[in-house]
C-alpha cells in the first residue's frame, strides 16, 4: 500500500482515538465543557489536515484501484468522525443539565459506545465481520432511541419530571442515535474500502 495512504490511515486512527475519548467524557461529570471543547479543537484540526492531505494525494498522485478506494473511504470516514465530535459536544451541553440518572439513556449510551469502539476496531483490523455486526446493531439503537422519545414525552406531559430534565434527556438520546448512525456509516465505508462493495441504503446482502 502507498506510504501516503498508510499515513492517512494512521491519522484517522489517531483522530478516532480522540473521538472515542470525547464520547466517553461527554457523559461524565469529570470533565468540563471547556475541556470538551479542547478535544473537539484537536478533532477539527485532524479533520482539516486529513481532508487537505487526501485532496493533495488524489490531485498529485492520481491513484487507481485500491489506493483510490482507500483515499475516498478515508475522506468519508474523516467527515463521519468530525460529526461524531460535534455531537459529543452537544451531548455534554445537555448532559450537564440532567440532575438524576436515567436507565434508558445509560443503556443507549452503552450500546452506542460499543458501536463506536467496534467500528474503530473494524477499521484497524480490517475486520468486515465486525463491521457488519456494527451495522446490524444500528436498529437496536434506533429502537432504544424511539422508546426514550415516547417515554420522556409522556413523563413531561404527566409532570413526572421537569420539562428541562426531560428535554435534556431527549436531546442526549438524539445525539447518541446520530453517533450510532455515523458509526454505521464508518462501517459501510470500511466494507467499501476492503471489498469494493457499496452497501449503503440497506443493501446489506
Amino acid at each position: 500500500m502507498n506510504n501516503q495512504v498508510e499515513e492517512l490511515r494512521k491519522n484517522i486512527i489517531e483522530m478516532a482515538t480522540l473521538v472515542e475519548r470525547i464520547l466517553q467524557e461527554s457523559m461524565s461529570s469529570q470533565m468540563s465543557l471547556k475541556e470538551i471543547f479542547l478535544i473537539e479543537d484537536e478533532i477539527n484540526t485532524y479533520h482539516k489536515t486529513i481532508d487537505d492531505n487526501v485532496f493533495k494525494y488524489i490531485a498529485l498522485q492520481s491513484p487507481a484501484a485500491r489506493n483510490l478506494r482507500n483515499a475516498l473511504a478515508i475522506m468519508k470516514m474523516n467527515s463521519e468522525l468530525e460529526r461524531m465530535g460535534d455531537q459529543a459536544v452537544n451531548i455534554k451541553r445537555y448532559f450537564k443539565k440532567i440532575k438524576t440518572s436515567h436507565a434508558l439513556i445509560e443503556n443507549l449510551s452503552e450500546e452506542v459506545t460499543q458501536m463506536v469502539k467496534k467500528s474503530f476496531n473494524a477499521f484497524t483490523s480490517r475486520d468486515l465481520t465486525l463491521a457488519m455486526d456494527v451495522i446490524k446493531s444500528d436498529e437496536e439503537v434506533n429502537s432504544l432511541h424511539r422508546d426514550i422519545i415516547k417515554d420522556y414525552i409522556r413523563k413531561i406531559k404527566d409532570e413526572v419530571i421537569s420539562f428541562d430534565e426531560g428535554f435534556s434527556v431527549i436531546r442526549v438520546a438524539k445525539n447518541l442515535e446520530r453517533i450510532g448512525d455515523h458509526a454505521t456509516n464508518v462501517c459501510e465505508d470500511i466494507i467499501f474500502l476492503e471489498s469494493g462493495a457499496d452497501i449503503r441504503h440497506g443493501n446489506h446482502e
